[in-house]
């Protein structure tokens, strides 16, 4: 085996063809170690807008042997990793993580998450020892069974979705800032920011022609995503979020997707009843985890750490 002084860290923007191949490969022995579907991300899907490295990579031997990847924006970011397990307990989680926070920190980031499957014992183990505290929580849930749209034949379909444009990002702001606990100038930040990226793709949901709520989805190797699926308050509990998730699913499928996931709060139980009654079902739960501001400013002495991946 190689030595820990032979192990190098690259960070990168996004992945190349051949790292792509590498990390899921990586991410495969990892899962099925420990009964995981790890929560990864692939790199800058718009790197001209980027403000750090999203992808940090250790090799040794010519081989990946650890992986850690960041995902958000100049203030607030997700982070999650992995380590081949003959290269676990040789400090090398740290490595990577040092790496990711600095560069975090240095643009400019304040407020640092890190992403762990409860089923995984040496990711908690790993968060223990730098002290995070347990934000929340979500279920992913994957699509089992395509749900069907619920339009009553022979009556006038009032319900349609298409892609937003950009005329359509203030009311869809509104209507979901009324259905999340979100600012509208936030949301409008979202979706503007989504609207740049390749792989982000925005829906707005009109009824009779009035904005009612939408979703995005996001294109990835492994999966399709549904994330911001929000219907304006006035809407709600009458079918038309069921009708919506509906669409949403055949569009995933209609571009190919293999896998149709989404995540929501663990204590949000009404969109839960509706994921479940729609054909989803939940397949892990992630924790949330966040670092202190001293820990994001300080950084890690490595010398010191004694356990750990």
């Amino acid at each position: 085996m190689a030595t820990d002084e032979e192990v190098t860290i690259s960070a990168a923007l996004r992945l190349t063809p051949a790292e792509m191949a590498e990390t899921l490969a990586l991410k495969g022995i990892c899962d099925t170690l420990e009964g995981l579907d790890l929560k990864l991300g692939y790199g800058a899907a718009e790197p001209s807008l980027a403000r750090y490295p999203a992808v940090y990579l250790a090799h040794a031997a010519g081989q990946l042997i650890g992986y850690c990847s960041l995902d958000g924006d100049d203030a607030v970011a997700e982070i999650c990793g992995m380590v081949r397990p003959d290269w676990r307990r040789r400090r090398l989680g740290y490595r990577l993580f040092e790496a990711a926070r600095a560069a975090f920190v240095g643009a400019g980031g304040a407020q640092l998450f890190a992403v762990c499957e409860d089923g995984s014992d040496s990711g908690r183990t790993f968060l223990h020892t730098l002290s995070a505290q347990r934000a929340f929580s979500e279920h992913r849930m994957e699509l089992r069974q395509t749900p069907a749209d619920t339009a009553q034949p022979g009556q006038p379909d009032m319900l349609t979705i298409t892609r937003a444009q950009s005329a359509d990002y203030p009311p869809l702001a509104a209507a979901l800032a009324r259905a999340f606990d979100n600012t509208e100038e936030q949301l409008l930040g979202d979706l503007t920011s989504a609207s740049a990226v390749a792989t982000e793709q925005v829906y707005v949901a009109r009824l009779a022609g009035t904005i009612i709520g939408g979703f995005r989805l996001s294109v990835m190797p492994d999966a399709t995503g549904i994330y911001a699926f929000g219907i304006d308050h006035g809407y709600q509990r009458q079918g038309w979020g069921r009708r919506m998730l509906a669409q949403a699913c055949e569009l995933a499928r209609e571009q190919g997707a293999q896998r149709v996931s989404l995540e929501v709060e663990t204590e949000n139980t009404a969109a839960i009843a509706l994921y479940r009654s729609s054909g989803f079902e939940a397949t892990t739960t992630y924790g949330y985890y966040i670092f202190s501001p001293t820990l994001l400013v300080a950084g890690l002495k490595l010398d010191d750490t004694t356990s750990g991946d």
